[in-house]
Order: structure tokens, then C-alpha cells, then sequence
């Protein structure tokens, strides 16, 4: 029996902005059209795979992305045949760093995308080799979320100015309308900057413009939580009313 040739490897980009991770629904084909992947595809012979998610994500997306990290572990694609190796998967978390992702004419892409928060990653049909990859990833945007600050901004220019510094600056940053409770639709609302940035780095740029820091009732990175749930402080012991005498060993 010949010896089979080693896996050939295949990437996906596991694209996550602001605690969200980008689903592509496949097109082709017609045993996967419908379903949802991270986008990604074959590494070129001579390839270095973060070179090859770049380049297939500005393919398949026609945005920019940067390789960040690689979550553990390869998953089987298909086994060799006689027209191929066997492929075996290895994912990406990446960032946007130009353009905006969405669906290609580009042939074996896609029609829509969704940008999923962890609680979510159950609602899409997602093709079978990238289901092992889904426990990490949910754990990932499930952190990236509780370690996020939010600016809250009353100008819309400094708010797409400080979200640009802090995509500029290497930070993930997503630019949302902020509604605050009580208001009416037909008000003026202020917006917010979602960020991993640290606390420090945050305040230093709302000391040029005109908003806050809300980091709600969580606690960021590098801060001391507030007590648990149900949690009842114990009284202090009480303090001496006098001086205490310590006998020493030769007046035993």
C-alpha cells in the first residue's frame, strides 16, 4: 500500500471585534451551502499560515485582518483519497485592521455574516470541523467581554477619532449609539466605544474630549472585585482597653 502524503493544512480566521466573533455562511458547496464557518481556506506551499489568513480573509471578505494568536489543536477536515491528502483545520483569532468584512462574489464564498457573542455561537449550523474550536472560542469572547471598558462620548467625532486611535494603537475598539434609560427614540443620544484597552490608556484620551468612563457594576482588569453575593462583613475584634503585661520567662 503507498504511503499517504502528510495533511495538507487549512486555515480559518476566527475574527473577533468588540467581544464578537464573525460567522461566514458557505455558498458552495451544495453539502455545505447554508452553513456557517470561519472564514479561512488552503495554505499555499511555501505559505506561512498567519500569511495565509490574511490573504484569504481579504480574498473571501475584502478586509484587512492581523493574526493575534492560534487556539489549540487541528480538526480533520476529511481524510485522504485519491484526489488529495487528508486537510486538517487549524484556526486564528484575528483583528480587523482595514476595511470592512462582508460577503464576496469571490466563487466558494459567501452570502452573509454575523458577528456572534458567545451566548450566540449555538444559533448558526456551523460546519463540522470548525465545532471543536467553538469551546475555546466561547471562553475567549466570554473574557474579552468582562474585561471591556466602555466611553461613553457626546460627539460623534470624537468618538470615531478616539476609536480610531485605539484601533491605530493595536486595541480592539467597536463604536456603538449609547441609549440611556428614560431617554426617547426621538432624542439625541451619545455614543460609546467598546475597548480592551487598559483603564489608564482609556482616560488618558477622554482628558481631550468630552464623555466618561462607565465600566458598570464589573470590575476591569487589575481591580480588586466587590464582595460576593450574600456576603456579611465580620465584626472587628474589640480592642484592649489597657496595656497588656507579657511576663517574661525569669519572673515565672
Amino acid at each position: 500500500m503507498p504511503e499517504q502524503p502528510p495533511p495538507r493544512l487549512v486555515v480559518g480566521a476566527a475574527i473577533v471585534r468588540g467581544a464578537r466573533v464573525l460567522a461566514a455562511r458557505r455558498t458552495t458547496p451544495p453539502a455545505a451551502a447554508g452553513r456557517w464557518e470561519l472564514p479561512g481556506g488552503k495554505v499555499e506551499p511555501g505559505e506561512p499560515p498567519a500569511a495565509a489568513v490574511e490573504r484569504e480573509v481579504d480574498e473571501e471578505l475584502g478586509c484587512e485582518v492581523e493574526v493575534v494568536a492560534w487556539l489549540d489543536g487541528t480538526s480533520r477536515i476529511r481524510e485522504a483519497t485519491d484526489d488529495g491528502p487528508a486537510l486538517d483545520l487549524r484556526v486564528a483569532l484575528a483583528r480587523v485592521v482595514g476595511g470592512e468584512p462582508e460577503p464576496t462574489d469571490e466563487p466558494g464564498g459567501h452570502d452573509q455574516v454575523r458577528w456572534l457573542a458567545a451566548e450566540e455561537l449555538d444559533e448558526v449550523d456551523w460546519l463540522d470541523s470548525d465545532r471543536p474550536f467553538l469551546p475555546q472560542l466561547r471562553h475567549h469572547l466570554a473574557r474579552v467581554a468582562a474585561d471591556q471598558r466602555r466611553l461613553v462620548l457626546f460627539e460623534e467625532e470624537d468618538a470615531l477619532a478616539v476609536q480610531q486611535r485605539l484601533v491605530a494603537d493595536g486595541f480592539d475598539a467597536v463604536l456603538t449609539r449609547e441609549r440611556l434609560a428614560g431617554e426617547d427614540d426621538d432624542e439625541d443620544h451619545p455614543w460609546a466605544v467598546l475597548t480592551d484597552a487598559p483603564t489608564f490608556v482609556v482616560e488618558l484620551l477622554l482628558d481631550e474630549v468630552d464623555g466618561w468612563l462607565d465600566e458598570g457594576d464589573q470590575p476591569g482588569a487589575g481591580e480588586q472585585a466587590g464582595p460576593r453575593a450574600g456576603w456579611t462583613p465580620t465584626a472587628p475584634p474589640a480592642l484592649p482597653t489597657a496595656p497588656k503585661r507579657v511576663k517574661r520567662p525569669d519572673q515565672a
